[in-house]
C-alpha cells in the first residue's frame, strides 16, 4: 500500500483575491482543482491511500472529495484543529501512518514521476527521508541544500548565507519519503514545526540519514496570484505534462573547461575559475527552454594528487554560485576523477586505472541518459576539445565544437564536430534558433533523396558546408534513413605533399577513386579506412578511423572540392554548393588562422592568397548544383513539412 499524506491546512491570505473563501487547496488549475490534480497523480503511480490534513475550510475539502467519489482512492480527511506547521501536522496523525509515506504540500503543482523518485527512495534504504531537491534561478535568496557524492545530505544552509563561501544549487522543494519508525523521538516535540526549517536539521543533528533525490521535474507553488498564472501558462502550453521523467528529456551536455570556464591547464583551485563571457546567459536560455543541461568533465587532478575532493567541491560550489547570480543553473555536475598513467608526485594509486567514465568513455553519459530518462536523438553534447567531439559520436549524440578553450586542436581524436561555433552563447543561439528551421528547410530537401543516393555539397572554406551536412543527415534520420558524412578534408595532403592551387591541396585520386566505389553497388556493404588532417602541423594521418557503409545509405561527400568528383553510372547524384555572405565568412577564415597561431597580418595574407586562387575555381565548380544560403535558411521562418 502507498499512502501520500497532503498538507492541506493553509488559509490562502495571499489568494484571496482570486478564490475567495475557497480553501487553498481547491484552486483552479486550468479547470481542475488543484487537489483533484495532486491525487490523480498519486493514483497514476499505484498510490491506494491519501491522508489529507486539513485546518481552514475542512468540511468543504471532505465534501469536495466525496463528491468525486475520492478518485477510487482510499482518501480521509483530517482536521488538525489549529496550525501545527507541516512537521507538527504529520507527528499529530503519526498512528495513522504507513510504514513509509510521501509528503505532498497542497499548494504545489507537480507532475513528477513518483515511481522513479520512489524506486530511488528504496534503494537508499538507510535513509529516514529522501528529500526531492532541484536547482532554482534564485539560489542566493533560498535555503540550501548541500548533497555528497553518495546522495546523503550533508548540511542545510538556510538564507542568508555566508558571502565567503560558495554553494551547490540544490533547493528543497517541499515533496518527501518519510519512514515512519525514524519519527517518534520527535512526536512530543514541541519546538518541530517545519519540515525544513525543524524536522530535518534536528535529524542530521542527531546522526540520522537523509538523502536526497535530484531531478528537474516541475514542481512549483501557486501562493500567489503571479505564481498561480505563471503555473497555468505553463501547464496550458504543456510544460508541466513534458517536464515529468515519465517522458523521454532533451539535455544538452556541457564540458567544463573551455567550454564554461577559462582553460588554465588542470584547474586545482576553486580561486582559478573564471567563467567565459556570454556563458550565464547561454546555460540561462537553456533553462528557459525544455532542455536540461549537465556538465560532464574529466577531473584527472584527483587521480593525479593535484586536487582534493573538498576543493574539486569547491570549484564546482563556485561554479554554481556564479552562474546563480545571474539566474542560470545547472541540472547535474557529472565528474570523473580516474586517470590511467602514471608517475606523478602525490598521485592516488587506486584512482589510476582504465575507467568506463573518462570521455572519450561515455560512462557519464549513460549514467545522465539513465538519471534523466534523455532522448538521445534530442540532445547534444558541446565542447572545446576532441576528446568532446569523440565522445558525442560514440554517445550518439549531435556535436557542438567551441572555439574557445582547445578549440578542436589538440587531436586527441579525429571525430569531427557537427557543428563548429565561436562561443558557448552562439551555441545556444544554434540549438535554439538555427538549428530548428534549418532542419526544417533540409526535411524538405531530403524528401527528394532517394536509397543510395551520393550528395555532394561544396563551397568556399567556412562556409557551412559541414553543418548543412550534419542537418541533412539529421533529416533523413528523423524519416528512418540512414546518412553518413564523410568530411573531405580527411583527405588534405601533407604540406611538403602538395601541389598548387586548391585541387592541389587534395588527394583528388584516392578521392575519386573513394567516389567511384561508392558509386558501384556492388562494392557495397564496404569498411572505409579514413585518413586524417592536423590542421596545426598540416599533416595527414593514416586510417585513423573506419566506416560501414551498407547498401542502402546515403553518403554526403562534403569538402570545398566535392563537385570536382565525378560519379558514374548509374547512382542517384545530388550537388549542392553552400553559400555565405563573403563578410561573414572571411571573419570565420580570419579567425581559424588566428587559432592556428598565426599573427593578424599573417592570417590576412594566407586568407588573401587562398582568395586569389581558391576562389574562383571552388565557384567554378558549382555550375549546375543546387545554392544553398544557409544563413537566410537559418534566420528566416519556415514552415516545417507535415
Amino acid at each position: 500500500m502507498k499512502q501520500a499524506v497532503i498538507l492541506a491546512g493553509g488559509r490562502g491570505t495571499r489568494l484571496r483575491e482570486r478564490i475567495g473563501d475557497l480553501p487553498k487547496p481547491l484552486v483552479d488549475i486550468c479547470g481542475v482543482p488543484l487537489l483533484e490534480r495532486q491525487i490523480r497523480l498519486a493514483k497514476r503511480h499505484g498510490f491506494s491511500e491519501a491522508l489529507i490534513l486539513v485546518s481552514h475550510g475542512a468540511a468543504r475539502i471532505a465534501e469536495f472529495c466525496a463528491s468525486r467519489g475520492n478518485w477510487g482512492v482510499a482518501v480521509r480527511c483530517v482536521d488538525e484543529g489549529r496550525a501545527r506547521g507541516t512537521a507538527g501536522a504529520v507527528l499529530a496523525v503519526l498512528d495513522q501512518l504507513a510504514d513509509e509515506f510521501l509528503v505532498m504540500y497542497g499548494d504545489t503543482m507537480l507532475d513528477v514521476d513518483l515511481t522513479r523518485f520512489h524506486s530511488f527512495h528504496v534503494r537508499a534504504a538507510e535513509a529516514a527521508a529522501t528529500l526531492f531537491l532541484h536547482p532554482n534561478d534564485h539560489p542566493q535568496d533560498s535555503d540550501l541544500v548541500e548533497l555528497g557524492e553518495d546522495s546523503r545530505i550533508i548540511a542545510f544552509h538556510p538564507c542568508p548565507h555566508d558571502g565567503t563561501r560558495y554553494y551547490q544549487n540544490l533547493v528543497n522543494a517541499a515533496l518527501y519519503w518519510v519512514n515512519k519508525r525514524t519519527l517518534g523521538d520527535w512526536r512530543n516535540n514541541g519546538e518541530v514545526r517545519d519540515f525544513g526549517k525543524d524536522l530535518f536539521p534536528a535529524m542530521l543533528r542527531g546522526g540520522l540519514t537523509l538523502c536526497g533525490y535530484r531531478s528537474p521535474e516541475y514542481i512549483k507553488d501557486v501562493g500567489t496570484p503571479q505564481r498561480l498564472d505563471r503555473v497555468c501558462a505553463d501547464f496550458r502550453s504543456g510544460r508541466v505534462e513534458r517536464a515529468s521523467l515519465d517522458h523521454p528529456q532533451a539535455m544538452v551536455f556541457l564540458d567544463r573547461d573551455g567550454t564554461l570556464n577559462r582553460e588554465v591547464g588542470h584547474l586545482r583551485s576553486a580561486d582559478q575559475l573564471e567563467l567565459l563571457p556570454g556563458v550565464e546567459r547561454a546555460i540561462r536560455r537553456l533553462n528557459e527552454s525544455e532542455y536540461r543541461c549537465c556538465v560532464v568533465t574529466n577531473q584527472p587532478v584527483i587521480a593525479r594528487g593535484e586536487c582534493s575532493f573538498e576543493e574539486l567541491r569547491r570549484i564546482h560550489g563556485k561554479l554554481e554560485t556564479l552562474l546563480g547570480r545571474d539566474g542560470a543553473f545547472l541540472d547535474r555536475i557529472y565528474w570523473c576523477p580516474h586517470h590511467p598513467e602514471r608517475g606523478f608526485p602525490g598521485e592516488r594509486a587506486e584512482m589510476k586505472f582504465e575507467c568506463n567514465c573518462r570521455k572519450p568513455r561515455t560512462g557519464m553519459i549513460e549514467r545522465a541518459l539513465q538519471e534523466f530518462n534523455v532522448a538521445r536523438e534530442r540532445s547534444w553534447l558541446v565542447g572545446d576539445g576532441s576528446v568532446d567531439i569523440e565522445t558525442a559520436r560514440r554517445a550518439g549524440l549531435r556535436s557542438i565544437l567551441v572555439e574557445t578553450g582547445q578549440a578542436g586542436l589538440d587531436y586527441r581524436e579525429w571525430a569531427i564536430p557537427d557543428v563548429v561555433v565561436p562561443d558557448l552563447e552562439d551555441a545556444v543561439a544554434f540549438m535554439l534558433d538555427r538549428y530548428p528551421r534549418l532542419l526544417c528547410a533540409c526535411t524538405a530537401l531530403s524528401a527528394g533523396i532517394g536509397e543510395s543516393a551520393i550528395v555532394l555539397i561544396g563551397g568556399q572554406a567556412r562556409s557551412g558546408k559541414s553543418t548543412f551536412a550534419a542537418v541533412l543527415r539529421d533529416a533523413m534520420q528523423a524519416a528512418g534513413r540512414r546518412a553518413l558524412i564523410l568530411s573531405l578534408d580527411r583527405w588534405l595532403r601533407s604540406e611538403r605533399e602538395r601541389d598548387a592551387g586548391v585541387l592541389g591541396r587534395y588527394d583528388m585520386k584516392a578521392l575519386q577513386a573513394l567516389a567511384d566505389r561508392l558509386a558501384d553497388p556492388s562494392q557495397r556493404p564496404c569498411a572505409l579506412a579514413l585518413p586524417g588532417y592536423n590542421k596545426l602541423k598540416r599533416e595527414r594521418a593514416e586510417s585513423v578511423a573506419t566506416l560501414a557503409v551498407e547498401r542502402p545509405d546515403v553518403v554526403l561527400l562534403e569538402g570545398a572540392i566535392a563537385l570536382a568528383l565525378r560519379i558514374a553510372g548509374g547512382v542517384e547524384v545530388h550537388r549542392f554548393q553552400v553559400e555565405i555572405d563573403e563578410e561573414a565568412r572571411t571573419q570565420r577564415v580570419l579567425n581559424e588562422y588566428r587559432l592556428r597561431g598565426l599573427t593578424g597580418a599573417e592570417a590576412l595574407e594566407l586568407y588573401l592568397a587562398r582568395r586569389e586562387d581558391e576562389f574562383p575555381v571552388i565557384e567554378g565548380l558549382a555550375s549546375g548544383a543546387r545554392r544553398v544560403e544557409l544563413a537566410s535558411l537559418m534566420e528566416h521562418e519556415i514552415s516545417c513539412p507535415a
